[in-house]
Parts: structure tokens; sequence; C-alpha cells
């Protein structure tokens, strides 16, 4: 695409972003100041939508940005500068904030909102990379043992492991020192080689506990992947048809589908329109960042709207936020 197509195309988005209407070659026409008359920019327009970069709503509307023509835009087109007012908010969140892990993403995902005006989704980083800072077990009855795991960055896990065989108080003892020895100051990963070598100095029947509670620690590693939604209340002014409204609050109220949209294991900010999130009709666009101080420990942060979100602005709010974040559970 040549350098003035791209001006056009580019201002033509952002003036639909704008306004949420089909526009005329004379609104992009002074938005841009091309050196060029009305028929020209008409003449770009029929190109840009003979290449499918535009459509025509109806005969003698204006144009409207395609699915290719809005990621041409995300692609080429700069994050916008933030008002020093709202650098300012993110940066007092998050200097202020000293709770525990869930109560600050669970509000990070509501400070997104707030500042964006779309619904907000904050994955936890799980306990991928943590390292196990405590570990405790309960004994909650003759056969059902709490585990609880507590990492360096302050989460804490649960898992509750049902037995074949009652057991004592005095075993209790010696299998949370034995896992004690096998988790504390290691990664899970890391202490897998040391759970397996953990039961040979125990009596035969507690060392088969221990590998049941070994697979309940693993298994946490995967499973332990919180999801923080902020913002539905905010569909129905984003989105006129009601339809849509329904499948994409139905959508957010299944994890799966959420981390099937945001959780794209990408490193850095990424943006999805349309047809790249799967479903072809889907007028849903999802701007994510990760965050964390490896790929191992990541987490994301993201932001849904409509296809003709403000991509510039979202994106940049997406990555102060995702900075701050990782500044938050790394120092």
């Amino acid at each position: 695409m040549d350098e003035r197509k791209a001006a056009v195309l580019n201002a033509l988005v952002d003036e639909h972003i704008r306004t949420g209407h089909p526009v005329s070659s004379r609104a992009i026409l002074e938005a841009t100041r091309l050196n060029v008359s009305s028929a020209t920019i008409r003449n770009d327009l029929a190109a840009l939508e003979a290449d499918g970069y535009v459509m025509q709503p109806h005969t003698s509307a204006g144009r409207v940005p395609t699915e290719k023509g809005f990621r041409h835009y995300v692609d080429t087109t700069d994050p916008a500068r933030l008002r020093a007012g709202t650098r300012d908010r993110i940066n007092q969140f998050f200097q202020s904030f000293h709770r525990e892990l869930r109560s600050l993403l669970k509000q990070t995902s509501e400070l997104l909102t707030d500042i964006t005006a779309y619904p907000a989704v904050v994955i936890g980083p799980g306990l991928v990379g943590e390292e196990i800072h405590g570990m405790h077990l309960v004994q909650l009855g003759s056969h059902v043992l709490l585990m609880v795991l507590v990492t360096e960055a302050g989460q804490v896990t649960q898992e509750l492991v049902r037995l074949p065989d009652a057991i004592e108080p005095v075993q209790v003892a010696r299998l949370e020192q034995a896992l004690e020895q096998a988790l504390v100051g290691r990664t899970l990963a890391e202490a897998r080689q040391a759970l397996t070598e953990a039961p040979r100095e125990l009596p035969a029947g507690e060392a088969g506990i221990v590998t049941t509670l070994a697979d309940a620690a693993l298994k946490s590693e995967a499973d332990t992947r919180e999801l923080y939604v902020g913002g539905t209340s905010m569909l129905a002014g984003l989105w006129e048809d009601i339809s849509k409204v329904h499948f994409i609050l139905e959508l957010l109220e299944r994890d799966s589908s959420v981390m099937g949209l945001v959780d794209n294991q990408a490193e850095g900010t990424s943006v999805l329109i349309g047809p790249e999130l799967g479903a072809n009709e889907l007028d849903l666009a999802v701007v994510s960042t990760s965050y964390g101080v490896d790929v191992r420990s990541s987490g994301r942060v993201a932001v849904l709207g409509p296809m003709r979100m403000n991509y510039r602005r979202t994106i940049r709010v997406v990555e102060e936020v995702g900075d701050g974040l990782t500044d938050s559970i790394s120092s």
C-alpha cells in the first residue's frame, strides 16, 4: 500500500472509531489535510475497497473498515501518549497497593475497566516458576489432609487430599517435614527430583502418601491460574446489537472461553481482531500484554471491546498497567 492510501485508511479508521459511523471522503480530506481533491480520495477509497480494507454498508454511504483494515491500522500506527493524569493514576495505584496478590489482581481488572471504559481481564501467573516459601499440612480427618502452599510472591494454594488409609498426627508431622525439605526454596519444577527421592527416608506406607501429596502439589502448578473479569456492566453500551451483548456476556461467564481468548502464550503485547479470535462473525477485539518477571511465571492483562475500539490508547494503557503489575509483584 502506498503512503497516501495508508494515510487515507488510517484516517478513516480513526474517524470510524470516534463516531461509529461510515466515513465520507470529505471527512478524510479534512482529517488528513492531503493536498489532493475529493475525487482522488474517492478513488483511493475505491481501491481500498477492492483490496478488502474497507466496505460500503449501503449505496451513497461512506466507508467503514473491515477486519483487514483494522489489522493494517493496528500494525502501522503507534500507541497514543497518555495524559499525565492517567499515567499518574496508574503509578499511584501500584505504589500504594500493599495487599495480597489476589486482591491486587482483582483491583487491577477494575482499574483497567475504569480507565479504558472496556471490559477487562486479568489472568494470574499461577505457580509456574514461583518459588515455594512455605508448605503446611493440616489434618482434617482420619483420611483427609489439606496441603497449603505459599509462594515467595504471596500466592496461596490449597489442595485437599483424600488418603486410602487412616493417618495419625505423628505421621502427618513426618510427612510435612519431608515435603518441606523437598519444596521450600525451590520451584515446583525444581522440586520434582527431590520429591522422587524423599520417600526413601520414610517408612514404606508413608512414602506412598508423599507421592500422593507430591502429585497434588504438581497439579497445583497447572490449576492455579486465577481469572478476574471487570466491567461486564459496560457491554450494552459498546455493542448496539443486543444479541452480540448476550453472546459476549455468556463468553465472559465461562472461564475456559476467556482463557482461550486472552491467554495466547505470547510474550509482550498482542492484538487479536474478529476472525483471529476464531469466530468469523464476532465483532470483538482483544488487546493483551504479559506481566511477570519471566515467561515461566507470567500472567496476562487484557481489554475486550468491539472492533472499533480505541486501539492506540487502549494498547498504551494495557502496557502501562502490565508494567506496573510486573513491578509490584517483583519488588
